[in-house]
């Protein structure tokens, strides 16, 4: 196992962990209670609401700092490394057999319209 492959293990690992730990954080916080703040919305003990940070969520941010870096990290780790495809040209020349050609200018299709025209004389 090379290293890249035990780097892009490892976060992906830690990356998920840290997400369901976040999830856990934010559902276990509680409610501010109530989005009108002053105006008589469910306000809190105080004019300009609570002063004391709880400490789940001073967790959940130190969790969500940790997602954002653990999700450059990974997107770092597996940089270049996507699963290989043929190239798209190559695979339909391979299967019909015949070789890429170039579209017609539009000169020589208006040249050829006019040929192709047949006069009311003819008739």
């Amino acid at each position: 196992m090379e290293f890249r492959d035990l780097l892009q293990s490892s976060v992906l690992v830690v990356f998920f962990i840290s997400a369901a730990v976040l999830i856990f954080l934010i559902l276990i916080q509680s409610g501010k209670g109530g989005g009108m703040g002053m105006l008589g919305g469910g306000g809190s003990g105080s004019a300009f609401g609570s002063s004391t940070v709880d400490v789940v969520e001073k967790a959940t941010w130190y969790g969500a700092v940790i997602f954002f870096a653990l999700a450059i990290l990974a997107a770092l780790a597996f940089a270049n490394t996507g699963p290989s495809l043929p190239e798209v040209n190559d695979s339909l020349n391979g299967m019909n057999g015949t070789e890429e050609t170039s579209p017609v200018s539009s000169e020589k299709t208006q040249e050829n319209d006019e040929d192709n025209r047949v006069s009311p004389e003819t008739k």
